[in-house]
């Protein structure tokens, strides 16, 4: 019988027949190492879940963020084209095309240069000779012969 023991079992036999006890079977430590394992698992988990935590956080975050870059460019196109829009309207009502349209009146001399004082005075009276002139040029002359007095 000792002929048929491992070279482990003979090492250990004088060390179990000293403490009396028997050698721990090898499923014992199987046992042992899969007691160990669901924790390293529920670490991994744990750790799983709180790197989801930040990732969902950090995602939210870059949205928000996009939110408000694409309110921004949303904003900033509003402006720009109420620039552009003041911009061409100043165009249409610019005192060289009041001039112009005056040009084609019959108005004296002394008559253009106070309408020149009435178009640099405020765009309005520019924009109101412009469209006055557009339906009625007579009813444009008399509004501008009223503010000249």
């Amino acid at each position: 019988m000792a002929d048929t023991l491992s070279r482990d079992e003979k090492n250990d036999a004088p060390a179990i027949e000293r403490s009396g006890q028997q050698r721990p079977a090898a499923s014992r430590n199987k046992q042992e190492k899969e007691l160990k394992r669901p924790r390293k698992n529920e670490n991994i988990v744990g750790m799983m879940g709180a790197y989801l935590e930040m990732r969902t956080k950090q995602a939210e975050a870059e949205a928000a963020d996009r939110a408000k870059e694409m309110e921004e460019r949303e904003r900033e196109t509003r402006e720009r084209e109420a620039r552009q829009k003041d911009a061409a309207q100043a165009s249409d009502f610019s005192i060289r095309r009041c001039i112009s349209v005056l040009n084609t009146m019959e108005v004296t001399k002394k008559e253009k240069a106070k309408a020149y004082a009435i178009f640099i005075k405020s765009k309005e009276n520019r924009e109101a000779f412009i469209c006055a002139c557009e339906v009625d040029q007579e009813s444009a002359l008399i509004w501008l012969r009223s503010e000249m007095a």
